[in-house]
Formats: C-alpha cells, sequence, structure tokens
C-alpha cells in the first residue's frame, strides 16, 4: 500500500489518543454483565478500523503481551508514526497497516474485539456499511463490537454550526487558515448575535466553549470535513440488526440526569416499550451528542438487566475521591469528570475508602468483602450481594471500575521503580502520556523528567542524582523567584524534597507497572 492516496488525516493529523471505554477489558467486563462469555483479554485478538497512529491499540498491545493486535487506517503518514512507536518498544504483537477499510476482507481472519472510533460518523455510507459488515464477518462467535457514532437530537444544534463554519471556511485553501478562520467567524457570531442569554446566543456559546477546549485537528475533522453524518439510536440499531448484529450495551453508560421529576421518570418508563425505544426516549431526554455502542451477533443470548451475582467474581478500582480529602467520614465523592456522588450508606462509603487505600491497583471482590466486613458493624449474611449490588450501581454510574483482566499496577513504591515504557516515551516529547490504566495523563515538566528516568536501572538515590546531573548539563532548569537556580547543592536540597512525592504521584495516576 505504498501508493495509498493521501487524505486530510495526513494533512492534518488527529491527535492519537487512548480511548479508555475501548478496553478489551471494559469490552469484556461488560458483556459478562449481560451474559456473554468472551476471550479472555490477556489472551484475544484485536481489530482497530481507523487506528491512526495507534495511539489506542499500542498501549493495548504493551500491557496484554498475550493477545495480538491489528490496526488499519487509510493515512500512511500515520501509520507510519504508529510504526515507529512500535519499533521503539519492541512489541512483536501488534501491525498497524496503511489500509482501506473498503479493503478489509474475510481472508485477515475473525477478531475477538473489534473497535471503531471516530470513524463511522465521518465516512460516506458504503465505508459505514462495511463497518458493520466487518463487525458481523470478521467478529468471533462471542465477540464484542465497539462503534462510536455522533447521534441526533444533540447533533441537529451542533450541525448549524458546522454549516456555518464549513460556509466561511471554504473560501480558504490551507487547513491551518480554514480552522483560524472558522474560530474568528464563530467569534464573530457570538459578539453580533445580540442576546448572548437567548437560545441563538447560547448554542453559540456552547459551541465555542467545546472547540475552545479542543486542538485544531479536533475542530477541522469534526466541522471542516466534508462528512459528518450523524444518526438517530434507533437508526444505528436498525442498520447493525440488518446486518446479524444485536445492541448489547454502551461502553460509557450514562445515568439519569439529576434534575429529571419523579413524574418525568415514570412517563420514560411508560414510552420506553423495549430496550431501544427506551434508549432512544433517553437521548431525547439529553440531547445527547455521541454514543459508544457495543454489538454482538443477534444468535447470542444475553441476560438482562446485567447480573450483579457476575460482580463477586470481578475485581474494582476507585475513580471517585472524597470531596473533602481530610474527612475519611465524608460521603461526598468525586470523579476526575466531575460526577459526585452523595452518600451516607455505611456499606458504599467503606468500599469507597478502601478502593482509595489500595489505589491505582484493582481489589478483588472477595478482598473487597473481608475489609467491609471489618470496619462496617453487623454486616450479615447479606453483606456479599448488597456490595455487589452497589458496586455495579457505581460501576454503571461511572464512580468505579470494574475488570475481568486488570492492569498491572503497583500500589506502593518499589527499591527500583519501572514505569511503562511507552509513557516514557511519550514524556520525552511532549505533556500528555498514557497511563497504564488507559487513559491519558496530563504531568509537569518535572514530573516528565522522574518518569523517564523510571526504567528500574534506579532507586531514588540514583535518581536524584541523575536529575541534579541533568541540572548540571543544563538539561533541565530550576528556577527560584524568577530566576535560575544554578548552585546544585541548593538544587539537590529541593530535589531530595520532591523526588518521593512526586514518585508516590506517578504511581497513584497509574504510571508504574508490577
Amino acid at each position: 500500500m505504498s501508493d495509498a492516496p493521501l487524505t486530510t488525516y495526513d494533512d492534518v493529523p488527529y491527535a492519537d489518543y487512548v480511548f479508555h471505554y475501548s478496553h478489551p477489558d471494559r469490552l469484556a467486563t461488560l458483556a459478562g454483565l449481560l451474559g456473554m462469555t468472551t476471550a479472555p483479554p490477556g489472551t484475544c485478538r484485536v481489530l482497530e478500523l481507523g487506528c491512526a497512529g495507534g495511539g489506542n491499540l499500542i498501549p493495548m498491545a504493551l500491557t496484554l503481551p498475550g493477545s495480538t493486535f491489528l490496526g488499519i487506517d487509510l493515512s500512511p503518514r500515520q501509520i507510519a508514526s504508529g510504526q515507529e512507536v512500535v519499533a521503539a518498544l519492541g512489541l512483536s504483537n501488534i501491525d498497524l497497516r496503511p489500509l482501506s477499510i473498503l479493503d478489509v476482507s474475510k481472508e485477515l481472519g475473525q477478531f475477538d474485539y473489534v473497535i471503531c472510533h471516530g470513524v463511522y460518523s465521518w465516512v460516506p455510507p458504503a465505508v459505514q456499511d462495511k463497518i458493520l459488515a466487518i463487525c458481523k464477518e470478521n467478529l468471533a462467535l462471542n465477540g464484542v463490537a465497539y462503534v462510536s457514532y455522533n447521534t441526533f437530537p444533540g447533533w441537529h444544534l451542533r450541525a448549524m454550526v458546522r454549516e456555518m463554519l464549513r460556509y466561511h471556511s471554504g473560501q480558504f485553501q490551507e487547513a491551518a487558515e480554514q480552522v483560524g478562520q472558522a474560530r474568528a467567524l464563530l467569534d464573530f457570531l457570538i459578539d453580533a448575535a445580540g442576546d448572548p442569554e437567548g437560545i441563538y446566543g447560547s448554542i453559540l456559546r456552547k459551541e465555542a466553549d467545546v472547540l475552545g477546549r479542543a486542538p485544531d485537528a479536533y475542530l477541522f475533522h469534526e466541522h471542516l470535513e466534508e462528512v459528518n453524518a450523524p444518526v438517530y439510536f434507533h437508526e444505528f440499531v436498525n442498520r447493525a440488526s440488518a446486518r446479524g448484529l444485536q445492541y448489547l450495551a454502551e461502553a460509557r453508560p450514562a445515568p439519569l440526569p439529576r434534575t429529571l421529576s419523579a413524574k418525568a421518570q415514570e412517563t420514560l418508563e411508560g414510552l420506553g416499550a423495549d430496550l431501544i425505544r427506551a434508549e432512544q426516549y433517553l437521548d431525547f431526554v439529553r440531547n445527547r451528542t455521541f454514543r459508544w455502542t457495543l454489538l454482538c451477533h443477534d444468535r447470542v443470548m444475553l441476560r438482562r438487566p446485567p447480573s450483579a451475582t457476575t460482580v463477586q467474581g470481578l475485581q474494582v478500582s476507585a475513580l471517585a475521591r472524597p470531596v473533602d480529602e481530610g474527612t475519611a467520614a465524608g460521603g461526598e465523592f468525586r470523579t476526575p469528570e466531575g460526577l459526585s456522588l452523595s452518600t451516607q450508606n455505611p456499606l458504599l462509603r467503606a468500599v469507597l475508602l478502601g478502593l482509595l487505600e489500595a489505589s491505582p491497583r484493582a481489589v478483588p471482590f472477595a478482598e473487597l468483602l473481608e475489609q467491609v466486613r471489618a470496619v462496617v458493624p453487623g454486616a450479615g449474611d447479606q453483606v456479599p450481594e448488597a456490595l455487589a449490588d452497589a458496586l455495579l450501581q457505581s460501576f454503571l454510574a461511572g464512580f468505579v471500575d470494574l475488570h475481568v483482566h486488570p492492569p498491572p499496577l503497583v500500589g506502593a513504591l518499589s527499591a527500583r521503580p519501572v514505569a511503562s515504557a511507552l509513557a516514557r516515551l511519550q514524556a520525552k516529547v511532549g505533556e500528555r502520556v498514557t497511563s497504564l490504566r488507559h487513559r491519558m495523563v496530563e504531568l509537569n515538566g518535572f514530573e516528565r523528567q522522574v518518569l523517564v528516568l523510571l526504567d528500574g536501572s534506579r532507586d531514588r538515590v540514583a535518581i536524584l542524582e541523575a536529575l541534579v546531573e541533568a541540572v548540571a548539563r543544563k538539561d533541565v532548569e530550576f528556577s527560584q523567584n524568577g530566576r535560575p537556580l544554578e548552585d546544585l547543592d541548593q538544587v539537590r536540597q529541593i530535589l531530595e524534597g520532591a523526588v518521593g512525592p512526586t514518585m508516590e504521584r506517578l504511581a497513584s495516576l497509574g504510571m508504574l507497572q508490577a
């Protein structure tokens, strides 16, 4: 495929991120809760369609050495970039190919997990149909396919802004100028809209807020590409059904809005005669713009609702932390995404606090059960069922993670800590690195310097000396009161108090492996 045509993704490469909700551990966990027996994430075969530079697939290959991974993308530039990373890490269980989705055939074999993130809505109908065909023909009997896409009704409002930005930017040739002009037009429209609190002004300001936090590549491919075709959820499910696939679940469950009244909830229950209709009406209520949908073969027998009993065979990790870190008895918890949970339930509070003590590592259900029994007075025979149900609801609400195959993390520092090889490689060139929890993490300059040194060959003293030497070589600059600090004795004194806490933070972020 050396003569593969260039695409807009060669001209404007998309940021190479991980997508936590597409990880085989996540897919297998959700499928298991609904009665499926999928391939173990540690020994599975994974295909990603539209893998860009492998930013999502390479971390999987690194932490799941017993599994094999194939990623394809139409952009030779992005594939070449990913191949460089694969070579630098010495990975032999991943193959990245410059290949069109339309050229995928049964000869590639079957895969236990098929991933297609950020592609379906941005390709023509023929390619959309091919994606679903691959999810059918190249998916193992008990396999799970993940497809994300833009949805209505939320995208009706965003599409209005997109159409205006495309109209204006279309008169310019260079991608960078198109993006700059699109941002300028949106600013102008907000200023000229008149009433900032009116419907039109609110729509413009909301979109400006989203795009203001997004990189240029996102704006270009989301708003300026020729194709962006959102669908209603029920339309997507019907298309999948026509291909012999059925709706499994959402990889990222969305809880009901807290503002929803009891009467509205009752009405929703009456409108949702079946699962698909219920989900569609929920999208109407949420004004949903995006879905992370899981599919499986229509012959697979599913068990709904999700089984709390299955939770007793899983492992659990923390996502939420107490809002008041200094008050262990507090009942309010919050996730990094801003989700909050208030509870005075002693069982649930003990669970969340126990998970935090073990964080970032996952805790087997049986171990967590013993911890809860030790701290909750009067815990009786019903605790396993109550605990399993509490964990299931917390998982579906986004406050804990459940795992069939948790990442290989450590909870305490070893004498010679080892950080993820991929994170060490990324830390040399940028602030965003991939954790072993399959999430993007932003590090400051000092944290990156420490992370790069954690290759298992150095103890804390050697790490300190390496940092001091880097300052002496002027590879690293320390400042005090806005002026460079060149006295190495002062530098060493400062570093002695900073290295330990920094390594502890890197461990808490899921950077250090067992």
